[in-house]
């Protein structure tokens, strides 16, 4: 079996082909690519692009189209994979790397008969570990105290230190109940917290399984101390937190997202937290990637910030190529029907 891999910055063309050999046996043929751009800030300046834009956002290497000719299988992380390449190769079979599918075009693949696979759960770990720390962080003011010590400061006070709690108690809601969000009930329960999900594909007697309690959209937004996004962002769910929702939560609340910066209304949230309407913020993800210098969210003191760190640890790294492609040798050899196949 032929493959083209294609690597980028994060997980390179090499560790790729590894994969292959040990998952698909040593007789596999694997052509390499890597999408290396210029500097780290270009590569995820043209990451973010790509993911509102398009794989036609991107600038991969022109190369790919020759190596994926006569591929059965193409092999992606983040590299997009635009229509010209999947237009003039024979795979039948696009396997992205990641739980997102943004950087391929499905649609291309679609006309052409091209099965495209994408990765579940594969930082699913790593997301809701980074999604209890981001909502600790906020919440005790991690960040800010150690800012603050760092410029030589012996900060006491802080904006929501008249609101300032214990977790235990407290109401949490998460907008998704995936991989990610299933695995972040189960870390909560540990905090003696109510849980409140919201997530129209999942049943209600599911929820109260992981012990939650199903709401709408609405409900949670007045009940919530804590909101946690992990829903996918797709032409339904995008802007999905607007000024109405920001108008619904308690002035004490605090949203955290490590989903995706569409599922929030950017000028909504700046709002929000520039009229103190809730109690805080915490950030991951970003519509814009970098963000940009002199954005109003870095003049503020009830937000925690971070640059799209959540998914990135290196044990998602070394396992996902493992995850796909025994997946897709799943689908390939054994024939069987997989919920990873998108299109």
């Amino acid at each position: 079996m032929k493959f083209c891999v294609v690597g980028d910055p994060m997980i390179s063309s090499k560790a790729l082909e590894k994969a292959v050999y040990e998952v698909f046996g040593s007789e596999s043929q694997v052509a390499r690519v890597d999408w290396v751009p210029e500097s780290e800030e270009e590569f995820w300046y043209l990451r973010s692009q790509v993911e509102k834009l398009g794989p036609q956002a991107g600038r991969p290497p022109e190369e790919i189209a020759a190596a994926a000719r006569d591929a059965d299988v193409i092999i992606t992380h983040h590299t997009p994979i635009q229509r010209r390449v999947l237009e003039a190769t024979t795979a039948r079979y696009v396997g992205v790397c990641r739980a997102g599918t943004e950087n391929a075009d499905v649609a291309a693949a679609t006309e052409r008969g091209i099965k495209v696979l994408k990765t579940v759960g594969r930082n699913a770990e790593a997301v809701a570990d980074f999604t209890m720390a981001l909502l600790l962080s906020e919440l005790r003011n991690v960040a800010r105290g150690h800012a603050a010590l760092m410029r030589g400061e012996w900060r006491k006070k802080y904006v929501n230190s008249p609101f300032m709690g214990d977790a235990a108690g407290k109401t949490v809601g998460l907008v998704g109940f995936g991989v990610i969000g299933r695995l972040l009930a189960r870390k909560l329960s540990g905090f003696q917290v109510d849980l409140l999900v919201c997530d129209p594909f999942v049943s209600p007697a599911e929820i109260v399984a992981a012990g939650g309690r199903a709401v709408s959209l609405d409900e949670l937004c007045r009940e919530s101390d804590f909101i946690s996004l992990h829903a996918r962002l797709t032409e339904e769910t995008r802007g999905l937190l607007d000024e109405r929702a920001f108008a619904l939560m308690k002035p004490t609340c605090y949203l955290i997202n490590t989903a995706r910066a569409g599922l929030i209304s950017e000028s909504a949230l700046v709002d929000a937290l520039l009229q103190k309407k809730i109690g805080g913020a915490a950030i991951d993800v970003f519509w814009t990637e970098p963000l940009p210098e002199g954005h109003p969210l870095l003049g503020l003191d009830n937000v925690t910030l971070t640059p799209h760190l959540a998914g990135a640890t290196t044990d998602t790294l070394k396992k996902t190529p493992y995850l796909l492609l025994n997946e897709l040798r799943r689908v390939i050899v054994d024939k069987a029907d997989s919920r990873w196949v998108i299109n």
